[in-house]
């Protein structure tokens, strides 16, 4: 039992103190931005839609409006999504990363019809695509594209 509980403690040790020259980077995937602060609550809540997107869908029989619209809620990086389809109506939410910068809420078109992309706008203004929402098997649908998240490095290992 000794030379077992020796054996663990020396295991920590080195692992503790393992060799500074090795620094964990963000994956390739990963952006590292600087932090400055944003109130996690809107003072002012905009009660129109900050994004909306529109699609026009024709057959033989109907004209149907294929609509996804975004809005603000208390929290400054959450959305309520509401969007509807041959009367059928959904809400879900999207949740944006803080980056530090007031957030930019974009959609886009999909690919299949009638389908749309939503996302934000990163700190370099690229978009990010999060949710795809879309109309298949006479229902409304959403399909999480991808998860972000912020975390906040820091560097012990500079003297």
């Amino acid at each position: 039992m000794k030379p077992f509980c020796l054996l663990l403690i020396a295991a920590c040790f080195i692992s503790c103190h393992s060799s500074t020259s090795e620094k964990k980077e963000p994956g390739a995937d990963s952006i590292a931005y600087g932090y400055d602060h944003i109130p996690a609550e809107r003072s002012t809540i905009n009660p129109n839609p900050v994004k909306t997107y529109r699609e026009t869908i024709k057959s033989f029989e109907t004209t149907d409006q294929f609509v996804v619209s975004l809005y603000e809620t208390k929290e400054t990086f959450h959305y309520l999504i509401k969007f509807e389809y041959k009367n059928l109506g959904a809400e879900d939410t999207l949740k944006v990363p803080n980056f530090g910068t007031q957030p930019s809420v974009e959609i886009v078109r999909g690919e299949t019809r009638p389908s749309c992309v939503v996302g934000f706008l990163d700190k370099d203004k690229n978009f990010r695509e999060s949710k795809l929402i879309y109309f298949e098997d006479n229902q409304l649908k959403v399909h999480v594209l991808k998860h972000y998240g912020v975390a906040t490095y820091q560097d012990s290992l500079k003297n």
